[in-house]
C-alpha cells in the first residue's frame, strides 16, 4: 500500500511532500498573507494511506471518488469514504487525521486552503467572536461549496490564469466562510455586519491608485491597506460603493484603456495587452471579445 504524508511546510502551510509515485496532470500553489492554496489533479495509486498533522487550519474541497476507505480524526470513530465529489473536510490546527483510500480509476482533484488565524487577525476580529473550532469531515455547504468550486476552477485553468486579486479574494472568502460555519450555533447569524460604502476620500484614493497601476497584477491586500481596512471589509465596501467587486472593476478599466489605445495608437496588440495588465495577447483577446463581441483587431479597424 502506498503512503501519502500531508505534513505541511512551515513557510507555506500547504500540504506537500507526497511520498508516492503519482500521475500528476496539474499542480499549482499560490500564497498570500495568512492563506495558501494548492490545487492538484492526479491519478492516485490503487490504494494508499494518508496523514495530516498541521500547524494551521486545513480546508479541502474534494473531487474524489473512493471505492473504499475511511478517515479518522485522532480519538474519534473513523468515517467511511465513497463518492466525495463536492464534499469538503475542515481540520483545525494541531489536530491529526489519518486514513486510507481505494480510489476509483479516474482523474481525481483536490483544492486545499491552509490558513493561519494569527495572520488573519484583523479579518477574524472584525467578523467573529472567539470560539473553539472542531473538525468537520466530508461535509457539504452550498455557500462555501460554491466559493471552493470557483477557486478550484481558477486554479485548474491553465489557459486562462486568473488575476491575483480574484484568486486571493476567493481564498480569503472561503476561509472566512469556513469560520462562519465552524461557529454556527454559537453566535447569531446576523453577527456579520452589513457592508458600508467607502468614504469619498477613500473612493478617490483607491480609484486613482488602480488607474495608475493597471499594468500590474494588483492584490487585494495592497488595495485594502490604502483604505485602512481588512481585505474582507474592503471587498464588501468596494462592491457596496461601486456595485461590482474589485476584480470586475479592474477588468473593466483595463478594457476601457485598451479601447482608447486601440483607437488612438498603432501599438501592437501584445504591447497593449502588457500595458493594460493582461497576461499576454491571447488572454487580452479572449477578455476583450467576451465583453465587446469583437477581437481587438476588429475593434481597431472599426474605430
Amino acid at each position: 500500500m502506498a503512503y501519502m504524508d500531508y505534513q505541511p511546510t512551515s513557510d507555506t502551510c500547504v500540504s506537500s511532500d507526497i511520498a508516492v509515485s503519482l500521475t500528476l496532470t496539474r499542480y499549482r500553489r499560490v500564497t498570500w498573507r495568512g492563506i495558501s492554496v494548492q490545487y492538484s489533479r492526479l491519478k492516485l495509486p490503487t490504494e494508499y494511506e494518508f496523514k495530516w498533522d498541521g500547524s494551521c487550519h486545513y480546508l479541502a474541497y474534494h473531487d474524489l471518488f473512493l471505492l473504499d476507505g475511511e478517515m479518522e480524526v485522532l480519538g474519534d470513530k473513523p468515517i467511511a469514504g465513497g463518492d466525495l465529489r463536492d464534499q469538503m473536510t475542515f481540520v483545525p490546527d494541531g489536530i491529526e487525521i489519518t486514513g486510507w483510500a481505494k480510489p476509483a480509476d479516474r482523474m481525481n482533484a483536490f483544492t486545499v486552503i491552509c490558513f493561519d488565524p494569527s495572520a488573519m487577525y484583523e479579518e477574524l476580529q472584525a467578523e467573529f467572536t472567539p470560539f473553539e473550532s472542531r473538525p468537520h469531515v466530508y461535509f457539504q455547504d452550498n455557500v462555501l461549496g460554491a466559493t471552493m468550486q470557483k477557486l478550484a476552477s481558477v486554479m485548474a485553468d491553465e489557459r486562462r490564469p486568473a488575476s491575483q486579486i480574484y484568486a486571493e479574494t476567493l481564498g480569503l472568502t472561503a476561509a472566512l466562510e469556513m469560520f462562519r460555519l465552524a461557529q454556527e450555533g454559537s453566535i447569531a447569524p446576523k453577527s456579520i455586519a452589513s457592508a458600508g460604502q467607502l468614504s469619498k476620500s477613500r473612493q478617490e484614493l483607491v480609484l486613482s491608485y488602480i488607474a495608475e497601476n493597471l499594468g500590474r497584477d494588483l492584490g487585494l491586500d495592497e488595495l485594502a491597506a490604502l483604505c485602512g481596512l481588512t481585505r474582507f471589509h474592503f471587498a464588501r465596501a468596494f462592491k457596496a460603493t461601486f456595485s461590482e467587486p474589485p476584480h470586475q472593476y479592474i477588468l473593466r478599466m483595463r478594457l476601457e484603456k485598451a479601447k482608447r489605445l486601440l483607437a488612438s495608437s498603432r501599438l501592437p496588440i501584445s504591447d497593449i495587452a502588457t500595458t493594460t495588465g493582461f497576461n499576454g495577447a491571447s488572454q487580452f483577446a479572449r477578455s476583450f471579445k467576451s465583453v465587446t463581441g469583437q477581437t481587438p483587431l476588429e475593434f481597431r479597424r472599426s474605430a
